[in-house]
């Protein structure tokens, strides 16, 4: 990986949105997976075990309803003024499928989850009373990861395919009114270099330290702590007021925040509005210090997710992997 693209994601340790690491398992196990009998088995298993996958839904869960962390809004004209919220998952189903590419040397698997949990929202109503507001919503989320054939030995079929790169990942909301999806991220460098991500599932981070793929955009970033970037997200909403957007970073008990983005501009277009969303290099410098398998994390949400005890939930989040080594 260009020295370059290593400092420019360095500081994004998003998310997680950070989890914990673990130890990565490139599928070279001396026995089969319990349950695997053939090849597109253990792609199945592999995929949905691959430390990229198997933790991204850490990057967007709350264990507990927590404190906003987002600064200062003033005062608003809203029927909740939220103080501390959570996204609380209470169950995930996962599915994943493959399709092997032409020549038998590649495939592709896509792994899709359908995450059922409960945004718990602690603030104070118009007439300044605390409450506790619950939102139940159903999240969907998608990735694909690549795998390359290094065998063809029929006794140990679960060796021939091996997890070589990973997408970004997808999710949001199933359905809602209003609605807001990111559209593009950005993240760029003191010099002006810049990475842009405009399709998630179709921009691939190579796993560089397997040294078996050499498609895919760029490596996986693996990343120092403490250094800075800046990333500008763009959005488009339906809704009228100004959405909020949020960095998950940090890994680790008492290390996970959220950092709001500041709004840089705001345009009509013909189905509602775009808006550009920046955290500017000059903004604390994101660190945590744990070796391991990680996500960063960008979420948005309409204003009257939080602000409005009625209002259904709407949300859009990508979760982008990095390796802390």
């Amino acid at each position: 990986m260009k020295k370059s693209l290593l400092f420019l994601l360095s500081a994004s340790v998003l998310a997680g949105l950070f989890v914990s690491g673990c130890q990565k398992d490139d599928g070279l196990n001396d026995q089969a997976p319990l349950g695997v009998t053939n090849e597109e088995q253990a792609m199945k298993y592999y995929a949905m075990n691959d430390e990229f996958v198997a933790n991204e839904e850490e990057t967007f869960a709350d264990k507990s309803v927590e404190t906003f962390d987002y600064g200062t809004f003033g005062k608003v004209d809203a029927a909740v003024t939220p103080l501390r919220w959570g996204r609380i998952i209470s169950s995930v189903t996962r599915n994943v499928s493959s399709t092997i590419q032409l020549g038998d040397t590649l495939s592709i698997s896509l792994v899709e989850k359908t995450i059922i949990g409960t945004l718990k929202i602690r603030g104070l109503n118009a007439n300044k009373d605390t409450v506790t507001i619950e939102k139940p919503f159903t999240d969907t989320s998608t990735r694909k990861v690549i795998f390359k054939r290094v065998n063809r030995d029929t006794r140990k079929f679960w060796r021939n395919w091996v997890p070589v790169a990973t997408s970004l990942v997808n999710g949001g909301t199933v359905a809602s009114t209003p609605s807001v999806k990111i559209t593009k991220l950005q993240f760029v460098n003191p010099n002006g270099e810049e990475v842009i991500v405009t399709n998630p599932n179709g921009y691939y981070l190579r796993y560089k330290w397997l040294r078996l793929f050499t498609g895919g955009q760029k490596d996986v970033p693996e990343l120092i702590a403490g250094q800075e970037l800046k990333i500008v997200l763009t959005l488009e909403s339906t809704s009228p007021d100004t959405d909020l957007v949020a960095l998950r970073y940090g890994a680790g008990s008492g290390q996970k925040k959220r950092v709001r983005l500041t709004m840089l501009t705001e345009t009509k277009i013909a189905n509602g509005w775009e808006r550009v969303f920046e955290i500017s290099r000059t903004a604390p410098k994101f660190v945590h210090f744990h070796r391991g398998f990680f996500h960063m994390g960008v979420e948005v949400m309409t204003k009257a997710t939080l602000y409005d005890d009625v209002a259904p939930y709407a949300a859009n989040w990508w979760g982008v992997p990095y390796r802390v080594f």
